[in-house]
């Protein structure tokens, strides 16, 4: 039964932590991208980022714990570095985690945020548009892994790869 919880409460989680991913990617950022106001946009993505990245962070974690918890509950977690087809979607899924975690916890609050100061010191011009043509691509291309992620998940839980 504990196993049963854990795994819908892991499953949950994904799927408001992607859904969420999913909803700026394929709705707002296309939104804000098309905005006129340069001011605008920065003003609108930074709202919409104030809220959804420290929901993010609480689901990485909750991913992560509940993750590595049915790692061990199932005992999975000795087979995950034999690189056999078994293993694989394990490690793809913990591959994708660490990176989002690096992602949420390190690079997104202390490098951009330093490199923003840096710009603003400096004097240097923002090329708006470019930021958000790059931030776009990279969030689409995010999506896309954590979906494959997603789904190597689901086809590992229904045996997929036994």
């Amino acid at each position: 039964m504990l196993l049963y919880a854990v795994h819908t409460i892991h499953l949950l989680t994904v799927i408001l932590w992607i859904g969420g991913l999913g909803f700026i990617t394929i709705l707002m950022l296309p939104m804000i991208i098309r905005m006129e106001d340069p001011l605008g946009k920065v003003l609108l993505f930074n709202r919409i980022e104030q809220k959804f990245a420290p929901l993010a962070r609480v689901y990485n974690v909750i991913v992560g714990v509940s993750g590595f918890t049915l790692l061990y509950m199932t005992g999975a977690y000795r087979d995950i570095f034999t690189f056999t087809i078994e293993s694989l979607p394990l490690l793809f899924m913990a591959v994708v985690w660490v990176f989002w975690a690096v992602m949420l916890f390190v690079l997104e609050p202390i490098v951009v945020r330093k490199m923003i100061e840096k710009m603003q010191r400096s004097g240097e011009a923002v090329e708006i548009e470019s930021i958000f043509a790059l931030m776009n691509r990279l969030h689409i291309v995010l999506l896309i892994v954590s979906l494959l992620a997603a789904s190597a998940g689901a086809a590992f839980a229904h045996g997929f790869f036994r």
